[in-house]
């Protein structure tokens, strides 16, 4: 039984109406014997790795020699900074249409669907309307498909054509408030390029990794210039006594080790609000990026990016003084990093005297087990005696574990969050091993096997409370000198052209 018409309710149903049209010509395209033939993956990459050297086209190409040859992070023929960002995808809002079922096709509509639903009390909305059902359905307006106005279609435009095209892929990101303002890649990326301008760094380098078909990024921009050089001299970890710590033995001679500082970025249209970016440290001689001490900025996606005006109106700093601020974070912290790295390499973690191995405690971290195996069979290896690695032999072997074992995409949050516990053991090697015994004393079932005092309540984050934790050795490894750990890491390296 039908009557003309309806009310507007709308169901949680959704497609738009480019969709709709799409999905028809894509099934006709695919029943005709004449339909596309040449494979997606050839038109659009779901996922990737560009890199880039300079900033323009006016700038060199070339790497600096530091950088070795054959590490995964370079290219024989790279792109600029500028050329990667404009192949990046942008994102688009299209109309977003609701379909209600209980209104038919000629806009009648279907009584006895409407008296059949679940809950809706026919006779309570006749009695308060003096109307019948029927008469209800004859006086409304409402249409079979209607337009929803709070939310929109957040599209990948490349896509959507390939879709009309008759190719069977998928060319929705997210359906997103109608706040949800769209901040592309290239609105988001380029005002780097005169924020480093004006900071002298034309030389830079790195790689956008993307999933999704460009929907997750992850972007690492290093900037040479941002060098620091890193000794072993005893003087250098003098701060280390004023925390209550003896420095592990130093080797008489130990050489030198470059580091660049650098930024990770990114952003994802799948769902996240916000664009984001942070300080990394990158080591040329093996192609390592190690999560800095630095925070995270983020900038979510609303106002106008790129207009200096509206974003200094409403209280917002514009884009491109934005990235201006986090280089100058950046070039400031590069100031700390030779005692940070030094600190790492002072404090080790004795396996002897934990109740737990070294891939246990990984595990804790929340690395899964074929990773944390990798990584402690080659911090063990490296370490003398082997039961007593460094805090920067630990993080070190699990960087070297992910690049040689991680399959997944390194846009992914899953690499993200690996790479991250790296960072951790960097800036608070205190909290770490705390966090891991933590978890340990969690899941034994012996009392007598617990680690933490019972008393204890809150993590701490001091260096000084490592020496009170049983475990904790300052001075019994024989030191792995950056050359050392470099040597290790640039034999990797030449395992992962894979990762291109």
């Amino acid at each position: 039984m039908s009557a003309k018409r309806s009310t507007s309710s709308e169901t949680e149903s959704t497609s738009t109406s480019e969709e709709q049209h799409s999905n028809h010509a894509a099934d006709g395209a695919r029943n005709r014997s004449d339909s596309p033939a040449v494979p997606i993956a050839d038109l659009l990459k779901q996922e990737s790795i560009l890199r880039f050297a300079g900033l323009t086209e006016h700038d060199s190409q070339d790497y600096r020699r530091e950088l070795e040859r054959d590490l995964w992070c370079r290219s024989s023929a790279p792109r600029t900074f500028k050329d990667v960002v404009k192949a990046l995808p942008a994102a688009s809002s299209g109309e977003l249409w609701a379909t209600n079922e209980f209104i038919e096709p000629s806009g009648d509509v279907d009584i006895d669907a409407i008296r059949s639903v679940k809950g809706l009390d026919i006779e309570g909305l006749e009695q308060s309307s003096g109307s019948a059902l029927e008469t209800i359905a004859q006086r409304s307006v409402a249409d079979p498909v209607v337009e929803v106005q709070d939310h929109q279609d957040i599209v990948d435009e490349r896509r959507k054509a390939l879709h009309a095209l008759g190719y069977d892929v998928k060319f929705r990101w997210q359906i997103a408030s109608d706040s949800y303002t769209i901040i592309n890649p290239q609105e988001a990326y380029l005002p780097i390029i005169s924020a480093l301008q004006q900071r002298g760094e034309d030389d830079v380098f790195g790689w956008a990794s993307y999933r999704d078909w460009g929907g997750l990024l992850k972007m690492v921009v290093v900037c040479p210039s941002l060098r620091r050089v890193v000794s072993a001299d005893e003087e250098d970890l003098e701060e280390l006594d004023d925390d209550g710590l003896t420095a592990a033995t130093l080797e008489n001679e130990a050489p030198e080790t470059v580091v660049y500082g650098g930024l990770q970025t990114g952003y994802d249209f799948r769902g996240t609000q916000t664009l984001w970016a942070r300080p990394v440290l990158f080591f040329p001689a093996s192609g390592t990026v190690l999560p800095d001490t630095g925070k995270r900025y983020t900038r979510r996606h609303y106002g106008k990016a790129t207009d200096a005006a509206h974003e200094r109106a409403n209280n917002r700093t514009p884009i491109n003084e934005w990235w201006r601020s986090i280089y100058d974070d950046i070039d400031t912290r590069m100031v700390t990093v030779e005692t940070a790295i030094q600190r790492s390499r002072a404090i080790a973690y004795d396996f002897e005297e934990l109740p737990f191995s070294l891939q246990e405690c990984y595990t804790y971290w929340g690395i899964a087990k074929k990773y944390a195996e990798r990584a402690a069979n080659r911090a063990q290896t490296i370490a003398h005696p082997t039961t007593r690695p460094t805090v920067f032999n630990i993080q070190l072997s699990l960087l070297i574990a992910l690049l040689e074992e991680y399959n997944g995409s390194m846009a992914s949050n899953s690499y993200q969050e690996y790479i991250e516990v790296a960072g951790e053991l960097y800036r608070t090697p205190s909290m770490m091993i705390q966090l891991a015994m933590q978890e340990h004393d969690r899941q034994t079932t012996d009392s007598t096997d617990r680690v933490l005092p019972e008393d204890q309540q809150t993590l701490s984050d001091s260096l000084e409370d490592l020496i009170d934790l049983p475990g904790i050795s300052v001075d019994s490894e024989v030191d792995l000198s950056n050359k050392q750990a470099q040597r290790v890491q640039y034999g990797v390296q030449r395992q992962l052209d894979h990762l291109g």
